[in-house]
């Protein structure tokens, strides 16, 4: 049974192949494919500025029969998931840890499971090839950004973070090149300066890798790669344990890849805290 989120994986794999129509119907289904239960596709096509037959072709091109198919399937989806036992939300203390701990671990491999391989890849090589690799995340993705670099920084020497405290992001990112990557973080809610970072990122010819939750309008004219992490969890605070082991994985892979340069790199690393360890102790 198909559900809403491998309709989205299909709507992204089949994304560049799109006639310009169907990509506008696709680029509104990716902000919710859950729409598809909700309305007609006279509708939806309607909403994207298409013809109902736009419509119909994109839904074969996803491999249904017809719209009526797609949207059966995300009805019996939803049918299930509402039959199926609730996680209790955290409230006064009525989710147990053992609750808690089933959910997170249920989220991460839905997460995992609809992430595709190829795209991890491409994101892997993007990093590896860049000449600079700019880190970015405003507001509530500030920490997954933060944690992004502190990984790579042990991989690669020259990783600039945005928003650099003290520094108008427009003077700090005037020096971005066509040989760079960026890895950005729209998870939490999105910060208007990052869809500028991305627009000038697209301009000045630099690869982009986004990691998202949910698709935004322009998401993907924007971004060479996109790879998405669960954040909604089981508690009011949402859930980041799919996003921060998304970055490990590729912060992992990349390593893996750099080879004997990351392995130099983390030794001579070592080596200037084992000396100012040694420093340290000799100043007591």
């Amino acid at each position: 049974m198909h559900n809403t989120s491998h309709i989205a994986q299909r709507l992204l794999t089949t994304y560049d192949d799109m006639p310009r129509g169907e990509r506008k119907l696709a680029d509104l289904l990716l902000e919710d494919v859950g729409v598809v239960g909700q309305f007609t596709a006279a509708d939806l096509a309607e909403q994207a500025g298409v013809s109902k037959a736009t419509a119909a072709r994109l839904f074969r091109r996803l491999g249904y029969g017809g719209y009526r198919d797609a949207q059966r399937e995300i009805r019996e989806a939803r049918s299930a998931e509402l039959a199926a036992p609730q996680v209790p939300a955290l409230s006064g203390g009525t989710l147990s840890p053992g609750e808690y701990l089933d959910a997170e671990v249920k989220h991460l491999v839905r997460s995992f499971e609809a992430l595709p391989a190829d795209q991890v890849t491409e994101a892997v090589q993007m990093l590896c090839a860049a000449a600079k690799l700019w880190v970015v995340g405003f507001g509530e993705d500030y920490p997954l950004a933060l944690f992004a670099r502190a990984m790579l920084i042990k991989v690669f020497p020259d990783i600039r973070m945005i928003p650099l405290s003290g520094f108008p992001v427009p003077e700090e990112f005037a020096s971005i090149k066509p040989a760079d990557t960026v890895l950005a973080f729209g998870v939490g809610r999105r910060n208007p300066e990052l869809r500028n970072i991305i627009g000038s990122s697209r301009r000045a010819g630099a690869k982009i890798i986004l990691v998202t939750n949910t698709l935004a309008p322009g998401d993907k004219r924007g971004a060479d790669v996109i790879l998405r992490g669960r954040s909604d969890g089981p508690t009011l605070f949402g859930s980041m344990t799919a996003p921060v082991s998304l970055i490990t994985y590729l912060c992992a892979r990349v390593a893996s890849r750099t080879g004997d340069s990351a392995v130099q790199r983390l030794q001579h690393i070592e080596s200037i805290h084992s000396q100012w360890a040694e420093e340290s102790s000799s100043n007591e």
